[in-house]
This record gives structure tokens, C-alpha cells and sequence, in this order.
């Protein structure tokens, strides 16, 4: 599990900066930056979906990351292997409106 800190706050999933989700999904499937991903598991306060968690519990920092960004360095098998993750995103209304900012490049420039 990765350390999940995450600034969405728009997002229905958000609880002081924590993701009350155990586990979330990052997309960017051919990323070469940041703003080439985001949180798949966004969703905006308000909007009625059936996948929204509500937990009564308080949100926890370690969080599971599915992702299928393959550019990233942190990238393990579809798995974030990071230590620590940030999701950026403050003013974010749709998931394509956040970003990992922890993304990393495997590419050389």
C-alpha cells in the first residue's frame, strides 16, 4: 500500500485530504507527463453513483493504486509501488480535471 495524500477536494471520496476508498484506480495508459493521468476513482460531491464509497469510518493514509499508467517508473504490475502518492486536482469537477503528481517517467529525455 502506498501512502495516499490527496488534494480532489471536489471529490465525493475525499476526507481531509485522504481518500476513504481503499483502494483507487489511476489512469494514463500512454502518459509522458503528470497531466497525462488522473484518478479514475474521482467522482464530484454530489453526483449519485453506485461505486461511491461511504464508509462511517475516517479515511486511512495507506491506500491500494491500481494503475495503468505503464510509462511510470513506479509502475509494478499494475500496481503503484510508491512509497508515497500525491493526487493533485484542488479545484478538479471531472476525474480528467486531476493528476498524479507523484508520476515519474521511465523514459529518458
Amino acid at each position: 500500500m502506498s501512502y495516499l495524500r490527496c488534494n480532489a477536494r471536489n471529490c465525493s471520496n475525499n476526507q481531509n485530504d485522504l481518500c476513504i476508498r481503499e483502494e483507487i484506480k489511476v489512469d494514463g495508459a500512454t502518459a509522458d507527463t503528470k497531466s497525462d493521468t488522473c484518478c479514475n476513482s474521482f467522482t464530484q460531491r454530489g453526483e449519485s453513483y453506485s461505486n461511491v464509497t461511504s464508509r462511517a469510518t475516517s479515511a486511512e493514509p495507506e491506500t491500494d493504486i491500481d494503475c495503468d499508467v505503464v510509462n511510470c517508473s513506479y509502475n509494478k504490475d499494475y500496481k503503484c509501488a510508491a512509497a508515497s502518492v500525491d493526487i493533485s486536482g484542488s479545484s478538479a469537477c471531472t476525474c480528467r480535471e486531476t493528476q498524479c503528481s507523484t508520476f515519474d517517467s521511465k523514459k529518458t529525455l
